[in-house]
């Protein structure tokens, strides 16, 4: 798979953490690194010449009691009250703090599977228009392909619309 610039993928905790994550589901993770790091799903795309809905977004809501998993397109945002009336109650971006404490990953970071916690995961079927989509890599300058299919089937996610964009 690609690499850029042949740098090496840092020995970091979480992507120490993800790596065995999913080995242990049998997924086989080649990472990609970012040069100079990304803010945006747009800098991810442009750092490894992908197209921005190829970025998976692994954005964690709080329900108030407990979280949920909504992986979404790069170019998509996530619309609160659709996904709050599939979930069937209230959801909010879960901030910084609750998101480690439930993943064991920062924000940026934070790959579709392998977190502390179990949690409902949704997917945006605009992901599953592409043979493979990139997910963080347990660090905010790292990511991993991974096929659509694949993606799907091993969280468990249940594609629905809760997008806009």
């Amino acid at each position: 798979m690609s690499t850029l610039r042949n740098e090496p993928t840092p020995p970091a905790g979480g992507f120490r953490r993800f790596s065995r994550a999913a080995a242990e589901i049998g997924v086989k993770v080649e990472p990609v690194r970012y040069p100079r790091g990304t803010r945006t799903a747009a800098d991810a795309a442009a750092a490894i010449a992908c197209d921005v809905s190829q970025i998976v977004k692994s954005l964690i809501l709080s329900t108030g009691d407990g979280f949920v998993l909504a992986l979404t397109a790069g170019h998509h945002r996530v619309d609160l009250h659709k996904l709050g009336a599939l979930v069937g109650r209230t959801v909010e971006m879960a901030d910084a703090e609750r998101v480690r404490a439930a993943t064991g990953y920062a924000i940026g970071g934070t790959p579709p599977f392998g977190h502390i916690d179990s949690m409902p995961v949704y997917l945006d079927p605009a992901l599953m228009s592409h043979d493979i989509v990139y997910g963080a890599a347990g660090t905010p300058d790292t990511c991993f392909p991974i096929a659509s299919g694949t993606l799907l089937e091993v969280t468990g996610a249940v594609p629905a619309d809760f997008v806009v964009g």
